[in-house]
């Protein structure tokens, strides 16, 4: 069960793919996320200080905006995590975004 979201590059023609979000748990904050053959497992929750997301299979760990704010959290990616690929930070930012309207913190 799940739905699936779209991805495109603005700093490319490229060409846009799509992704796919699994809830893994009730309480919303826990997803599977799998786009261009790579599979993230987000943790999204909220701290005294602000929110954050946390993917261990990838060893990620930092401070989000908000869920809808992709210029903020791509650019936050691309700081912390310069290993990873534009196509994976696009995959995990859109997934984010995508998934605002249903993860209340």
């Amino acid at each position: 069960m799940g739905f699936s979201y779209q991805c495109s590059n603005p700093d490319s023609n490229e060409k846009s793919w799509s992704g796919h979000i699994r809830p893994l748990n009730i309480n919303r904050n826990e997803f599977e996320v799998t786009a261009r053959g790579s599979t993230f497992h987000l943790l999204i929750g909220k701290h005294v200080y602000g929110k954050y997301l946390c993917i261990p299979n990838w060893g990620i760990g930092t401070e989000m905006v908000s869920l809808s704010d992709c210029f903020w959290n791509r650019e936050r990616l691309e700081q912390d995590y310069p290993e990873l690929s534009k196509v994976d930070i696009i995959s995990i930012v859109k997934a984010l975004e995508a998934l605002s309207p249903y993860v209340t913190l």
